[in-house]
Order: C-alpha cells, then structure tokens, then sequence
C-alpha cells in the first residue's frame, strides 16, 4: 500500500493497541493490511469486553495525548481521533473470540483478524450494510485467499454467525454476492477509493469477482441441506452460472 497517509494510519492503530493490547484493528484498513488493494483512513478496533468496562476504557482513552472524543453510544460504541486518524472502539458482536493474527507494517506491529476471519467479517457487513467499500474488500481477500481458501473460510460462517431468525446467513449472502446491488453504489462506482487496485477499479470488475465466488461458495458448500434447500440462494446462484458459463 503506497499512501502518503497509510503509514499515519497504521501509526495510530498500533499506538492504542499499545494503550488496549487486547484490541483487534478490523475493518477497511485489516483488510488493507492483507490485500494491499485500497487506501484506508480510519482505523477501528474490537473489544471482547467493552460493555462490562465502558466507563473504564473511555477514561483511558480521553487520558492518551492525541486523543479526542467525537461521539459515544454507550456501552458498545466510542468514536474519536488519535493522532489526527478517525478510530473507533466497539463491542465485539459474535458471542467467539476472533481469530487473529499478528502483522508488521512500516515498523509498527498491530493485532488483526486473520485473513479468513476478515473475509468473513465483511461478509457479515455485506448482509448488514450491503456498502460498496465491503464488496471491494470482500472480492479482494477472496482473491488473497484462493478459491480453496475461501471456501474453507467460509465453511464456518453459519455456526460463527447465527441469525435471529433461524435462516443460514450463509443463504443471504449466496444470494447478495450473486446479484450484487451496494445501497450506496453511485455512477463514480469503485473510483471513489483512493489507492484503489488495477483490477478492482471498475465496479463491473467487482461485482463479476463477486458473482464468481458466489458460484465457488454455492459449489463448495453444497453439502449442506441449509444451502440446497434455499429457494432464492440457489436460483440467483444457478442464473449467474448461466450467464458466466458455468457448468
């Protein structure tokens, strides 16, 4: 990732990590972190335990010099600055701890979900908020990953992230990634990210690298009853077969 602004980002990310060594850096700057394919300006973390000590952690944040508060929900959501860098601080959501990982970047070390847990981190999003920014980033760790490696990564989707409604999460996104739509796509599409990768400039790239691992996932997870009993999942994932020649 060559930014002017990247190394400022990773900076901070890594200095409250120091102040919050349980801390997970997530979102667009992890998935930047292991793809390397977009700029990524701000800088959110997870915490496993924010509810029980919310007072406690937004005292020792507003205490850290370079701190400023912008907005709190609490217990579950405190949003800020450190160093100029937008960063936030939230509850983790899953009921299991996230899978993590280690990395160095221009000399500073920060803890991130590893590159299947990101993967399905923004999958999640993909359901909840159905961005733009979390298509790019989906498509790109796919890529990352490999077929095979998205495919395992994405095996355990449905037991990490139970619906409240009973339904496989897994059969929601089938059908999202087949015919993707982002709520807030614009005629710019992708050329809004800055730093953004070659290949992933034009949102009709995105969104055919999309309906590609649709079809990998609906393949390689088959398997399951859950899957092949979906309606809707399966019918979107049969028709992007027939328009992108697959078997």
């Amino acid at each position: 990732m060559r930014h002017p602004d990247w190394e400022k980002v990773v900076s901070a990310a890594a200095r409250l990590q120091r102040h919050f060594p349980d801390a997970v850096l997530v979102g667009g700057t992890a998935a930047s972190l292991h793809s390397g394919h977009r700029f990524s300006r701000d800088a959110d973390h997870v915490l496993t335990d924010l509810r029980e000590r919310f007072d406690e952690v937004l005292a020792d944040l507003e205490s850290v010099a370079g701190w400023k508060t912008a907005r709190i929900r609490p217990p579950v959501l405190i949003l800020g600055s450190l160093d100029g860098i937008e960063t936030g601080i939230r509850q983790l959501v899953r009921s299991q701890p996230l899978e993590t990982v280690e990395m160095s970047c221009r000399g500073e070390r920060v803890v991130v979900p590893s590159l299947a847990e990101t993967l399905r981190i923004k999958a999640v999003l993909i359901l909840k908020r159905n961005a733009l920014r979390d298509h790019v980033d989906f498509a790109a760790l796919a890529s990352s990953l490999g077929h095979d490696g998205t495919v395992e990564a994405m095996s355990s989707f449905d037991s990490l992230y139970p619906q409240e409604n009973g339904q496989s999460a897994t059969q929601q996104l089938l059908a999202q990634l087949a015919n993707p739509l982002p709520g807030d796509l614009g005629q710019e599409g992708t050329r809004i990210f800055r730093g953004l990768a070659e290949d992933l400039q034009e949102w009709s790239a995105v969104r055919d690298r999309c309906k590609s691992i649709a079809v990998a996932l609906f393949d390689g997870l088959s398997g399951p009853e859950s899957l092949t009993e979906s309606p809707s999942g399966r019918k979107a994932v049969q028709e992007t077969k027939g328009s992108t020649g697959n078997d």
